[in-house]
């Protein structure tokens, strides 16, 4: 993986916020914690400030509101913790933030296993290290929204959205699997394709603007990997400044034989997908997406088309929308992978 550009820069931390969910499945967050997070950092001469979460979000309210901060604010969970505490701190003034960690005890741990954490004792190691690196991000303007919303990593519209709509509702019966079955699921119903006008601006600064039909994924990354570590854009970089906006036409997706035909599930894993004649990888500094009036999939059975994929959260009606990337404007605690 290109995984960044730039080295390491170490720095003493002394003091630590990490914040919790102590209701989390099997009490994972609070046996990491206490088995792991506070005897390892401890022993690096580094006190733990536990805070709790009570609700969805709250992480990220710990993040912007907490004062004062201790040397770093870190967080045990998996990507969905990691985008609440980048964006609770990038609300804060940037004189008042402080380097980010996050501890992985999730079910996919992407964004982790990107900035080289492996486990909750490679992240502590990192810590106790002060291994501080500057990494990108993404600055979304969303409508209906009055201020920003920050992504560490993804920002997709189309089928990725969707999926996170249908997943919902398969939640209770399917656990962890409700993804997949859910996108399989959409493309069986035929209700896989989407149009909109992208805009996007090149690495030279050259502004560019087309019209797609029949689309899939409109997906942004930063990082190489989404989901449960699927090296979804293999050759992003972390902190070049670039997004790597992966595209996907509906023409392999008409039917879920398609795609097992084509054996495009099984190649994605390996970063083998963008070989693939419908896919088309384009870097650039920023991107915008216009959804087309109407919706997708037909008048009869429309596909919601406004809804957007931020880290895995789902912003309804939040499309059109805009990303920008934001170079190393994040302070995170990590490793070289």
């Amino acid at each position: 993986l290109l995984a960044a550009t730039t080295a390491l820069t170490p720095t003493k931390l002394t003091r630590a916020h990490v914040v919790v969910n102590p209701a989390s499945g099997g009490r994972v967050g609070i046996r990491t914690l206490e088995e792991v997070v506070i005897p390892q950092l401890r022993q690096a001469g580094i006190e733990c400030l536990p805070l709790y979460t009570e609700y969805a979000g709250h992480a990220l309210e710990l993040a912007e509101r907490t004062s004062p901060l201790a040397d770093a604010f870190l967080a045990i969970g998996g990507d969905g913790t990691a985008h609440e505490v980048a964006n609770g701190m990038l609300r804060r003034p940037a004189e008042e933030r402080v380097p980010i960690g996050v501890i992985p005890a999730g079910s996919g741990n992407s964004w982790s296993a990107d900035i080289g954490l492996d486990s909750a004792e490679d992240a502590c190691a990192a810590i106790a290290a002060g291994s501080v690196r500057e990494v990108d991000y993404m600055r979304v303007s969303l409508a209906g929204h009055a201020s920003p919303r920050y992504s560490v990593n993804i920002c997709a519209w189309g089928l990725p959205a969707a999926v996170l709509v249908a997943a919902n509702e398969l939640r209770s019966t399917f656990g962890t699997a409700q993804y997949d079955l859910a996108g399989l699921w959409l493309i069986m119903q035929g209700r896989a394709s989407f149009s909109c006008e992208l805009t996007y601006v090149d690495p030279d600064g050259k502004t560019v603007t087309r019209t797609c039909e029949d689309i899939s994924f409109v997906q942004g990354q930063i990082n190489a990997r989404m989901g449960k570590r699927v090296n979804f854009a293999p050759d992003a970089v972390m902190d070049d400044g670039l997004l790597d906006l992966v595209l996907i036409s509906k023409s392999v997706l008409g039917t879920g034989a398609a795609i097992i035909g084509s054996q495009a599930l099984a190649q994605y894993a390996d970063g083998l997908h963008t070989q693939l004649p419908f896919v088309e990888v384009i870097r650039c500094r920023s991107f915008a997406v216009t959804p087309a009036t109407g919706g997708a999939g037909g008048a009869s059975d429309p596909v919601p088309d406004s809804d957007v994929n931020l880290d895995g959260e789902l912003l309804s009606g939040a499309a059109p929308f805009q990303a920008d990337c934001v170079q190393r404007g994040l302070t995170v605690l990590g490793r070289q992978p």
